[in-house]
């Protein structure tokens, strides 16, 4: 591939622009071809990478290059080759654009699309006995199971490459997401053209993978499992039991791509709830509903919670957290807890963000919410009319 420098704000993909920098990116099979055009005053975040080198070739402008603890002056011209696990940070000090090139081998989400890990591996005990050989991510809300509101999630957020971490007693839900043929077949021959398309639909929404997890060891186990799926790049977790509306992870997306930092959703809950949940600790504020993270808690005792903001299952993480979770520490329950592992990227000085989600969360998980659920979807569905007769019929009156 034969490219000129000066080409490269052309056939580049913007992949990030705010007031400090416009970045654009062209993917090779391993490499990134990064160009950036950082304003007057301006600096890069700074960043180091664990496992590769990397290469900055200045092309206009008058800046500064910190290499570690050490600065040095870059203009036209100069090429600086950073070191494996070395931060760096680029700083325009001149009147003008400063304009690099940098090129470095995939990592963290940079030239990569982001992967989905599903979590659907959980034994349902809240809901038996209709979960002993019915998965509780299988429940119907309305007129779709659980797991299929996350999977649209996923890709409506653009991510189509899934996995689903299973256990003993979840094949429903490949089947879900499987052909069915000889019930094609009969629809197709019963002219059922609408349910056939709709069957058809399910079977082709995304590239799905499943792997089981053999021993219920907890969340932070079951994510585990996906670290050769994701490899080096950030991931998104999306919990197989929780339902967001409208689509949580859109929204975090966007974060995640302005500040390249792995991101979590909260949500304000009751201080007698916080013993059901991983609870936030907010830092400082970096936009509107957006906070960095200064810690998180696993299930705490009222008077022990640093704050009523609840994680809500929904996740972007950074694959470093997979060397915590192999560590294979025992937290409440005894079992290997999410919620810890960020708690250690925190507190290794990795950037984790908070994104208070303003939209409905449903953990289908319990059964009071199951039934919230089913008739919000019916309100809001094609039967809401009649719905909204019946509620009244009972006493319910709208508003």
């Amino acid at each position: 591939m034969r490219i000129r420098a000066s080409e490269l704000e052309k056939k580049g993909r913007l992949v990030k622009k705010d007031e400090r920098y416009e970045v654009y990116d062209i993917e090779m099979e391993n490499l990134v071809l990064s160009m950036t055009k950082l304003f007057p005053g301006k600096s890069t975040s700074g960043h180091y990478h664990e496992d590769s080198e990397e290469v900055y070739y200045f092309l206009e402008g008058e800046g500064k290059i910190k290499l570690g603890e050490q600065e040095y002056p870059a203009s036209a011209g100069d090429i600086f080759t950073v070191p494996k696990d070395t931060f760096h940070q680029v700083i325009n000090t001149g009147e003008q654009v400063l304009k690099f090139m940098a090129v470095f081998e995939k990592y963290e989400g940079r030239g990569t699309k982001l992967k989905a890990i599903i979590p659907a591996a959980g034994h349902g005990t809240r809901f038996l006995p209709i979960t002993k050989a019915q998965p509780k991510e299988m429940l119907p809300v309305l007129d779709k199971p659980v797991i299929q509101y996350v999977v649209e999630e996923a890709l409506d957020a653009g991510i189509d490459n899934i996995l689903i971490i299973t256990g003993r007693g979840k094949r429903a839900i490949e089947d879900h997401f499987d052909r069915a043929p000889e019930l094609e077949q009969f629809l197709q021959e019963a002219g059922k053209l609408v349910q056939l398309e709709e069957i058809r639909r399910i079977s082709e929404l995304a590239n799905i993978t499943y792997l089981r997890q053999k021993e219920a060891l907890g969340l932070g186990h079951a994510v585990l499992q996906a670290r050769e799926f994701v490899g080096n790049a950030y991931f998104a977790v999306l919990l197989g039991d929780v339902i967001t509306m409208p689509s949580c992870m859109n929204e975090m997306l966007e974060i995640h791509k302005r500040y390249r930092a792995s991101v979590i959703a909260l949500q304000e809950v009751s201080k007698e709830e916080t013993k059901k949940y991983g609870i936030a600790e907010l830092g400082e504020e970096l936009d509107t509903n957006v906070y960095e993270l200064a810690d998180v808690i696993e299930k705490p005792e009222p008077e022990e919670a640093p704050s009523t903001l609840a994680i809500t299952g929904r996740y972007i993480l950074s694959s470093k957290i997979f060397k915590y979770l192999a560590e294979g520490r025992r937290g409440y329950g005894n079992e290997i807890q999410l919620t810890d592992a960020i708690r250690r990227l925190i507190q290794e000085g990795e950037r984790v963000v908070g994104y208070l989600y303003p939209g409905r969360v449903f953990d289908i998980g319990n059964k009071l919410d199951w039934m919230k659920s089913n008739i919000i979807f019916s309100l809001e569905g094609d039967c809401g009319e009649e719905i909204e007769k019946f509620l009244e019929s009972l006493g319910y009156r709208k508003g």
